[in-house]
């Protein structure tokens, strides 16, 4: 697959809800929408949809757990990530991962104008590698049918 061709975050990530929480919001209510939702992190947005930060699994351990915080009584705001990386939705796959890398995170809200559309994880981002790599060898139609299925 060349560079013009790659799937773009958009084109991943589709018309998916996006979840997200406020700063104001109890860290333990943030853990309960990951865990229901089976996500490892999730934006922190204002009133208006804008990224002011991330909060992941990662902020919990350290923010709380480490700091011996209760998550009942602590504020996203007080452990999120601020200033976080993020991707543009016509990001192509490939730069979304180079800044997952570069930045050693593995979730990035998409933001389009200012305004957060959405969150990609470096599972769907491998899933879809992952698929190209087998594309690319000949293995994906063949030995995979029901992956390539559930993949296009």
């Amino acid at each position: 697959m060349t560079k013009s061709n790659m799937k773009t975050v958009q084109q991943v990530i589709r018309k998916r809800r996006l979840f997200a929480v406020h700063p104001d919001d109890m860290v333990r209510q943030a853990c309960k929408v990951m865990n229901n939702r089976e996500l490892g992190g999730l934006p922190v947005i204002d009133a208006d949809q804008r990224l002011l930060g991330m909060i992941s699994e990662r902020e919990v351990v350290r923010g709380c757990i480490g700091e011996h915080r209760r998550a009942a009584t602590t504020t996203v705001g007080e452990v999120m990530e601020t200033n976080p990386a993020f991707a543009e939705p016509d990001d192509s796959i490939m730069i979304a991962m180079a800044k997952m890398m570069q930045n050693n995170v593995r979730y990035l809200p998409v933001v389009r104008g200012g305004i957060v559309t959405g969150c990609i994880g470096i599972r769907e981002l491998v899933d879809e590698l992952s698929y190209i790599a087998m594309q690319n060898v000949g293995i994906i139609d063949k030995a995979l049918p029901r992956l390539h299925e559930e993949l296009v």
